[in-house]
């Protein structure tokens, strides 16, 4: 538990990560653009690509990934810089979405159908939020029932798990 604790701070930082290696630079490019009032000679037919390559080259922040600067010269290409407020806005509303707040693990000694696992989804949704991600898990040794683990908590219903807490009792 604490592994998979660890690997998920890991993984979010991650994401944090390279969602801010777009999203800064993007940023620091409209925002500039938007100063300059740039964005209707960036927008022209009439100006041609290596022109409008030549007025963005300088905005970018040092060190942007070449597929960020590919994104706005595509823009460019397509006299659609008018839209790079919306690209930032649209893609700060999926780096949101995008985030996870819980994993849910769910083991069982056979391979859920696929109306058992709508079952658990709908009831670990209902208490724990809509944005879960679900892992199922095949392990024989827990001889039936199944074991869920949401974050931090475990719900230990198999038969396995049941044993030992009659071993315990009997100790």
């Amino acid at each position: 538990m604490a592994n998979e604790r660890l690997a998920q701070t890991y993984a979010q930082a991650m994401f944090e990560e390279a969602m801010a290696s777009w999203l800064t630079p993007l940023k620091v490019v409209a925002e500039a653009i938007a100063q300059r009032s740039l964005v209707e000679q960036l927008d022209h037919a009439g100006v041609d690509l290596a022109r409008k390559q030549a007025m963005v080259q300088p905005l970018f922040p040092p060190n942007t990934s070449p597929l960020v600067h590919n994104l706005v010269s595509l823009l460019a290409s397509k006299n659609q810089m008018h839209l790079l407020p919306g690209v930032i806005s649209a893609f700060e509303h999926y780096t949101q979405a995008g985030q996870i707040s819980a994993h849910a693990q769910i083991k069982s000694a056979v391979a859920l159908t696929p109306a058992e696992k709508s079952a658990f989804e709908t009831k670990l949704r209902a208490q724990y939020g809509n944005d879960l991600a679900f892992e199922y898990v095949v392990d024989a040794e827990i001889l039936g029932g199944v074991v869920v683990r949401v974050g931090d908590q475990v719900i230990d219903g198999s038969i396995a798990g049941k044993l030992a807490e009659l071993k315990e009792k009997l100790k």
